[in-house]
This record gives structure tokens, sequence and C-alpha cells, in this order.
């Protein structure tokens, strides 16, 4: 970005065009102004990475050879790479942050003020969620109207109850009745049932945990289509890190040619007994190097299928035109030393983004009428696949999250 003829930002984007950009949302980070030796403001450069990338038949990437160890578990595979591995570094509008007039920070230290004037010292903690918006969908998604008439209905007799004993000045017996609604004892008998933590590596019980969470999500009304494909929201370790396989489109497909998607593909109704069996099918073709087989001597590779995320179908088949189920699954096979070798007639790159990352609010952008915006990883991920992320991090991973809110973890 730079200012043009009367003050007027003008916006320079390498390798994001406008349908990976929708609206100025995604200006999230900036550089500050500089100042010229008379004294004069110079024009601001905007950008949103000061990464390398490597370039490739034209076509711009993420990929660099070395990375801090605090990002090795971000790991990039291409189709024809040597044995030495690759990586990612910065998210696609993370660019300089040193600036104190960079936005991220700047809204920190808003935050901070905002915290110490008190504005937001009394934190309340809701029925199921801290945040009200979140609140109100799970409200809305997992009860009944009898059953949230009926909690109504409790908690004002509770209310009336309270008033009564106010009333008579009865302070003792108030307190003993209001004690369990305290937040501390609120926030310790919510996060006793929170059993993900996102930023350790998983275990048996957390895949537990997502399992019985897919489970329990809302049956949604489905009809019959003629196209159907399914996508594996493939769940991995890189360096112990949890983290999500995603791919980048190779440059010469038909459709939708360099853009973010998750592994899978079209039903084949000679091959594919199941959707299930179509997102394996697929994601072997599209990845080899995979271990699809579970070996117990070997400390559990192999893959699991938790569930199937229950989405909106019909405005999954709104978006698309195909019907489109998500299976979600976990590989058992840590991928930091794994030679991943994507298939280059339809993948141009293998990567992974860590699960705190998806679960941090800062790093989606939303805009009316369009599927959420994912800017953490080191491509712009929109469309079908932000929306499925979307869905799965909010109803699967929140709820159950040890660290509560969104952007904490």
């Amino acid at each position: 970005m730079r200012l043009g003829r009367g003050n007027k930002l003008i916006l320079h984007l390498p390798r994001l065009s406008s349908k990976h950009i929708l609206g100025n949302e995604v200006v999230s980070r900036f550089r500050s102004l500089s100042s010229s030796a008379e004294g004069k403001t110079e024009p601001a450069i905007f950008q949103l990475s000061s990464r390398t990338k490597k370039e490739s038949s034209g076509v711009m990437s993420a990929v660099v050879h070395e990375v801090d160890k605090d990002s090795e578990h971000q790991r990039v595979w291409l189709p024809n790479s040597s044995d030495e591995p690759l990586f990612w570094n910065e998210d696609v509008v993370r660019g300089n942050l040193k600036s104190p007039h960079n936005l991220a920070r700047l809204l920190d230290r808003i935050e901070t003020q905002e915290i110490e004037g008190g504005r937001y010292r009394m934190k309340q903690y809701g029925v199921l969620h801290e945040d009200p918006a979140e609140d109100m969908r799970l409200l809305n998604e997992n009860y009944t109207v009898p059953a949230l008439a009926s909690a109504l209905r409790d908690r004002e007799d509770v209310l009336q109850y309270c008033a009564q004993l106010a009333a008579e000045d009865n302070i003792e017996a108030l307190k003993d009745h209001l004690r369990n609604f305290h937040p501390s004892l609120v926030a310790a008998r919510r996060n006793a049932r929170r059993m993900l933590d996102v930023k350790e590596p998983l275990n048996a019980a957390s895949l537990e945990t997502i399992r019985k969470a897919l489970m329990r999500m809302p049956r949604r009304v489905t009809q019959a289509h003629s196209r159907r494909a399914g996508v594996v929201i493939a769940i991995c370790h890189v360096n112990g890190v949890p983290s999500i396989i995603l791919e980048r489109r190779a440059v010469t497909l038909r459709a939708h040619p360099d853009e973010v998607c998750l592994p899978g593909g079209m039903v084949c109704s000679v091959a594919d007994k199941t959707i299930v069996e179509t997102c394996l099918r697929e994601m072997k073709e599209e990845i080899d190097g995979l271990n699809f087989d579970y070996h117990g001597d070997d400390g559990g590779y192999g893959i699991s299928v938790l569930g199937v995320l229950r989405c909106n179908w019909g405005e999954v088949h709104h978006m698309v035109g195909v019907a489109v189920t998500p299976v979600v699954c976990f590989l058992g096979q840590d991928l930091a030393d794994v030679d991943l070798k994507p298939n280059p007639d339809e993948v141009a790159e293998v990567f992974t983004v860590p699960l705190h990352s998806l679960m941090d609010k800062s790093q989606w952008l939303y805009k009316e009428d369009h599927a959420p915006i994912f800017v953490g990883g080191p491509y712009v991920i929109w469309g079908l696949t932000g929306y499925m992320l979307e869905r799965f991090w909010k109803d699967v991973l929140l709820p159950n999250n040890t660290q509560g809110g969104i952007g904490d973890v």
C-alpha cells in the first residue's frame, strides 16, 4: 500500500489477489510512517510480510529453509523437494511487529488500557462460554426450547428467592445460596470439564474428547445430492505440536488453482463404499509418505477416524455446488521427520498449521455474505476450507479447550 494522489491509499499485495482478500480487513498490521531528514512525512510502506519467498514457475511460495526453533513445527513439503526440511515462517499479515504503531501491538496497548480502566475488569462467564456471541450460539444449537424454558424457570426461582432473602436482611443465607454462582467457582467447574490442550501433544484422552464432541454435534437435515465429495480434517503432530494438514493446489488445475484446500475429492461410486473411503483414498493419491496402517509396536502409527464434522449442508452446497462431507482423522506419526511427497499433478505444497493458531480469533477476518477468512498461516484460507476450519475449532475444539476464551489460546 502506498499514498497516491490526494492521499489515496493504494494496496500492493504480493501473491494475494482480490479473490484472496475480501475488503480492507486484511490490512491488519502496518509499518509506521517514517520521517525524512527534513522532518517531512514520507509515504507509508505497508506490506503483508517481510519474509523471503521461494519462486517456482512464476508462483510465489512461502517456503524458507531456516527458522527459529520455535517455528520448526511449521513444515512444508514440495513435490520435488530434497531431503532438507522446509518450513514457513511468518503468517500472511504479520509483517514488521517491531514498530510501536503496528496495529497488532497497538490493539494490545488499547486492551491493556481498557482493562486498567475497569471496563473489562469484571469478567462474566455466561452460561456455557465466556464470549456472549459464542454462548448464544451454543445455547441455540445444542438445547431444545423446552430445555431452555425449564432452565429459565429455575433461574427465575433462584432470583425470586434471593430477593426475598435480601428483603429479610438474611445476608448469610443469601451468600450461601449464591456461592455456587461465583465466577471463580463457575470457571473452576468449566475448566474441569475441558480436557483438550491444543498447545500440548494430544493423547488418547484428548482424541476421545474430540470424538465425543463430534458425536454430540446437532444433526442436520440432509437431502440427496447428485454430486458428493469428502475432505479430511487431518490432525497430526509436528515436533509434538498439534497441527492440521493443508494443501496448496497446483496452478495447472482447472478448478481453484493455487488455492488452499483440505485433502479430499469427489466420491467414486465404483471404488468407494463410504465417505470415509473417499477421503482416505483421495488423501493417499494426493500425499505420498503418510502411514495409513496401524502398528502398535511402533508407538501407534497409522490413522484414526474420529468422526464427521456436521456442518450446515445447505450452506456448503451453496458455496461450491457440491455436497462436501468433512471427516476428522488423526495421524499417529509425528511429521517432523517424515518425507512427504505431494502429487505434483494436483498439489503444489503440503503444509501444516498449528491448532492453537487456528483458534486465535485475531487471525480470522469476517465480511458479510462471505465465508470466514484465515490469515494465520503461510497463505490466505477462505471459501469452503475457511468455513469448515472455523466450524471445527468453534464447535469442537473451543468448548473443550482448557485455555477457555477465544484468542487466549
